[in-house]
C-alpha cells in the first residue's frame, strides 16, 4: 500500500496544477515493454466542477512506479497502461490496468468532454 501512496504523492508534488484548489485527479500512464512509463495524461478536477489537464512527471514517478509495478506484477509481463484515480476528500483511490487494448483511454476529439468526465473518480459512499 505504501507504494501506491508514494506514487500518488509524487504525482501531486510534481505538477503545478495541484497548487490551487482541487478535489480529485485521474491520470493514465502508458508503459513500454520493459515496464517503464513512457507517456502520461490526465485531469485534475476542481471544486467548482471545472477540470485542468495534467500529466505525471515520468522522471519523478520512475522509482515509485517501478516499486508499485513490481509489487503487483513481480517480473512482468507489465500492463500497457494504467488508470489511477484519486479522491482527495475521501482519500480513496482506484487503479485499473489495461493489458490488451492500446486504444483504451485514448483521447479523441469526438467526445473530449465526455471522455474527461468518464475518467472522473466516482466512489460509492
Amino acid at each position: 500500500m505504501s507504494e501506491i501512496s508514494d506514487l500518488i504523492q509524487t504525482i501531486i508534488m510534481n505538477d503545478a496544477g495541484f497548487e490551487g484548489p482541487w478535489d480529485a485527479f485521474s491520470v493514465v500512464i502508458g508503459f513500454d515493454v520493459e515496464g517503464d512509463a513512457d507517456n502520461s495524461y490526465g485531469y485534475l478536477y476542481k471544486p467548482d466542477g471545472d477540470f485542468e489537464a495534467i500529466s505525471a512527471d515520468l522522471f519523478a514517478i520512475e522509482a515509485p512506479m517501478d516499486a508499485y509495478l513490481r509489487s503487483v506484477y513481480e517480473d512482468g509481463p507489465y500492463p500497457l497502461k494504467l488508470l489511477l484515480q484519486f479522491d482527495r476528500n475521501s482519500g480513496r483511490f482506484n487503479i485499473d490496468f489495461e493489458d490488451k487494448d492500446p486504444k483504451r483511454w485514448a483521447v479523441t476529439p469526438a467526445d473530449i468532454y465526455g471522455f474527461i468526465e468518464s475518467l472522473r473518480p466516482k466512489f460509492e459512499p
